[in-house]
């Protein structure tokens, strides 16, 4: 679905990404972990067109987008949820998700997914008429997924969703994340803690100073010493 081709990216002279190659399959949910300042936001940033790649090629559904506005990547499918969840925070929950739906035009399509949204996030029927800025940290990543999935994307790119949360809000929002790959849309996430994102992903990319430094699938990834000692803490 997703193929990036030796993509660099700079900030100024500082190089955030140096010759990632990647692949994402249809219907997977792959992983990229790593540390803080990695690269891994800048990765997903690249991909939606929030910013241009230096150099390289990237090819979504067979059609080069590297070189395409946001809007357009996002008019083609692709729904990026950002770090720190990014909400209209004096619309309600509703307007929100509804915010995410802007471009859909099939108003079945749009009552399944509103529905489906609910069933995975029921805080969210239930404080639908309230203002998201007055939600707590765990109801706002909720509703930032929900607003992504309003797009009914081909690929949903995931930033940090547990970023700041407690570890019982973590696990309900990673279930949602599971449920999301079970429903079949493709998702890349990016997630600081290795342990979660290797629960629920098929293949993990580890990004280490803006390079792919490993890959596999977490069976795989399991017997690193590395990967053990530094992201699993065993």
């Amino acid at each position: 679905m997703l193929e990036m081709k030796k993509i660099y990216h700079y900030y100024g002279s500082a190089r955030a990404l140096e010759e990632i190659n990647l692949k994402i399959e249809e219907g997977a949910l792959d992983a990229v972990i790593g540390p803080n300042g990695a690269g891994k936001s800048t990765l997903l940033r690249v991909i939606s067109g929030l910013e241009e790649p230096d150099r390289g090629k990237i090819e979504f559904l067979g059609e080069r987008i590297d070189d395409m506005k946001a809007h357009k990547i996002a008019k083609r499918g692709i729904a990026h949820c950002p770090e720190r969840r990014r909400l209209f925070y004096d619309m309600t929950v509703l307007e929100n998700i509804e915010m995410g739906a802007y471009g859909l035009k099939d108003k079945k399509k749009y009552d399944e997914l509103l529905e489906f949204v609910f069933e995975l996030f029921p805080r969210l029927r239930e404080r639908r008429k309230q203002r998201a800025g007055t939600l707590s940290g765990g109801e706002q990543q909720m509703l930032a997924i929900a607003r992504a999935i309003m797009a009914n994307p081909k690929l949903l790119l995931l930033d940090e969703p547990s970023l700041g949360l407690a570890p019982k809000i973590k696990d309900k929002i990673f279930v949602a994340v599971n449920q999301i790959k079970k429903e079949g849309t493709t998702t890349l996430l990016v997630e600081q803690d290795a342990v979660l994102a290797m629960e629920v992903s098929e293949n993990i990319h580890l990004l280490e100073e803006g390079k792919i430094e490993m890959r596999g699938t977490r069976e795989e990834l399991e017997k690193e010493p590395r990967i053990k000692t530094v992201y699993l803490g065993i």
